[in-house]
């Protein structure tokens, strides 16, 4: 805040109207911020990945011509080794059909594993947390501290603490109804 330990410049105390409206301003200006850096991070990343898509389409053009200079390769190549030409260029396309289908079967089981940002969502949910009760919070991070800190005297790993965040349940244990675990 603009005004030291509370007091005006005039040495007086502030009202909890200044005050208010001095965090209201503090606020709105750190979120400005904010906003204005991620447009400048995007900015660039923009034009990183601007460049790397248009590299991306001339690396699959270029695959394209390959890949049909391949399967006249594989079509020739099979009728060279005694099969009629016809014959030669369907075995070719059933090749190609049958690694096309294990492609496509390798990119669904790994779209399967896709989940949602987790760890994100539940920062958002503590900063919304902190947000509307900041006192309870800090008393909640103070908690997770430490444990995080006994667990690391211990010698044992402990998961990153954010403030509100229920905690990471222990090996063996069964959530209990009501815990939100």
């Amino acid at each position: 805040m603009s005004a030291t330990a509370g007091k005006a410049r005039d040495g007086r105390e502030l009202s909890l109207g200044e005050l208010v409206a001095l965090a209201t301003r503090d606020i709105s200006l750190l979120v400005r911020q904010e906003i204005d850096l991620a447009k400048a991070e995007l900015a660039r990343q923009a034009v990183s990945a601007a460049l790397g898509v248009a590299c991306l389409a001339l690396a699959a053009g270029l695959g394209l011509c390959a890949l049909i200079a391949v399967t006249i390769f594989l079509g020739e190549l099979i009728t060279w080794a005694g099969v009629e030409r016809f014959w030669s260029y369907l075995l070719t396309a059933a090749l190609y059909l049958v690694v096309a289908g294990a492609l496509a079967l390798f990119a669904i089981t790994r779209f399967r594993r896709l989940s949602p940002p987790e760890r994100t969502i539940q920062s958002v949910r503590d900063d919304i947390t902190f947000l509307r009760n900041p006192t309870s919070a800090a008393n909640g991070a103070a908690a997770n501290g430490a444990a995080a800190n006994g667990a690391a005297a211990r010698g044992t790993s402990a998961a990153v603490a954010t403030p509100g965040a229920p905690a990471p349940p222990v090996a063996g244990s069964l959530p209990v109804a009501g815990s939100g675990g």
